[in-house]
């Protein structure tokens, strides 16, 4: 079974975590944080059939 729980009080959280650290019966996993690299042109269909890259854009941005 697979629980998620919010905890609006830091401190409070923490220590439910570590109160269910002490059973034997439940297991904590960390939440994985996921660096998906999209490719540019399919996240901005604007851009679409355009030749243009990210460094491109952030040189007219920034005026480099």
């Amino acid at each position: 079974m697979r629980v998620i729980l919010e905890v609006e009080n830091n401190k409070e959280g923490r220590a439910l975590i570590n109160f269910l650290k002490q059973l034997p019966f439940v297991k904590i996993k960390k939440p994985q944080k996921s660096k998906k690299e999209h490719k540019f042109k399919e996240i901005f269909g604007i851009w679409k059939d355009r030749n243009i890259t990210k460094e491109k854009l952030r040189e007219k941005a920034w005026r480099i």
